[in-house]
């Protein structure tokens, strides 16, 4: 799986790299910064899934690549969004968008710090909104590389419909939750908020390759519904292990910023699980490592400590396994070819990973 998941990925970044709509972006430093993200490279998940769901089904590749390219390039404009509401400074294991702005604008027009951190999100911000506008006409381009126009069409509303309402409302109820308090946030509206934020993208991959191998533009077919449900639910599956990353992953994998779920408070399953099986005593240890300005590694391996003493480490980690294999036996449901299994493998590696 992991050599045809480098070749999907290598077909998505000569599409990104060679693509003309970014070209005359002003200023360069701007340009530079919506190139940034998706020029970083990383395993192509999202365009692997859209494409094998294509293949699966009897679809041509080549026709799904444009409609891969636009998900992966709409992935990365969320990213740069997400790294200014959750004040992250790495990404990847590099400086975020925001982070890197702010230190050219230090450097170049000599401004001090606040001003400089306003002007790094400020321009992060709009860099996000270019990229997501990238997606929509990288998208419209699949008319132009083989698929119809009543496709690439519904393809495009089915975009705009699910995903960026789906995925913003998602990305809202994340910022509300902190301010709600972690007594106050069910598991259930966890979960909720987990398939809008990450689910409907995948939905989405999974609904459109399947579409374009079925050259159908109705999405309450069986066979597009049963795949995006598969997507989905693996979706959430990921999210639960990207969560479980932030406390038990190694930052040199991960590239991320251990502890800034915690730095944000935000209710995570893995806090809420904690915070419900916790003696109060511990309980109070726990809510106490919430909000700190630096997350050392002592830090860390406390609040690890308090989440496996729990139980919440195993509820988070059996939960994420117990989505996926739901998400793999409707799956299981499609014919069986090279395709279904790269999928299969991909599901696995979503809660398996370590980065």
């Amino acid at each position: 799986m992991l050599n045809e998941l480098k070749n999907i990925a290598e077909k998505i970044n000569r599409i990104i790299l060679n693509d003309d709509f970014p070209s005359i972006i002003e200023p360069s430093y701007l340009r530079g910064t919506v190139l940034d993200y998706p020029g970083r490279g990383g395993k192509r998940l999202r365009p692997a899934l859209l494409c094998w769901c294509c293949a699966m089904l009897g679809g041509d590749i080549k026709k799904a690549l444009y409609p891969a390219a636009a998900a992966e390039i709409y992935h990365n404009w969320t990213l740069v969004h997400d790294d200014i509401i959750d004040e992250d400074d790495v990404r990847r294991g590099l400086p975020s968008a925001h982070a890197s702005l702010a230190k050219y604008a230090r450097s170049n027009f000599k401004v001090i710090s606040s001003g400089a951190g306003k002007f790094g999100r400020d321009f992060a911000m709009l860099a996000g909104d270019i990229q997501q506008g990238w997606a929509a006409n990288t998208l419209l381009k699949a008319a132009d590389h083989g698929l119809s126009p009543e496709l690439t069409i519904a393809l495009s509303r089915r975009m705009q419909e699910l995903v960026t309402r789906e995925l913003i409302s998602g990305e809202a109820l994340d910022v509300e939750f902190p301010m709600r308090g972690i007594n106050n946030v069910t598991s259930r509206e966890l979960l909720d908020m987990l398939y809008l934020k990450t689910g409907a993208l995948l939905r989405f991959c999974a609904e459109a390759g399947t579409a374009i191998a079925l050259e159908s533009t109705d999405f309450d077919r069986p066979e597009i519904r049963k795949l995006g449900d598969f997507a989905s639910t693996a979706g959430i599956a990921f999210q639960l292990r990207d969560d479980w990353l932030g406390v038990f992953g190694n930052f040199s994998k991960f590239g991320k910023t251990l502890g800034s779920d915690l730095a944000e408070g935000k209710p995570t399953l893995l806090l809420l699980k904690a915070c419900e099986a916790l003696e109060p005593y511990k309980r109070s240890r726990l809510l106490g490592l919430i909000g700190l300005k630096n997350y050392s590694m002592d830090v860390i391996e406390e609040a690890r400590e308090l989440f496996i003493e729990s139980g919440a480490e195993e509820y988070v980690r059996r939960k994420s396994e117990h989505l996926a294999d739901e998400s793999k036996a409707i799956l299981k449901e499609f014919p069986e070819n090279q395709y279904r299994s790269w999928l299969l493998e991909l599901t696995d590696y979503l809660v398996h990973r370590d980065k």
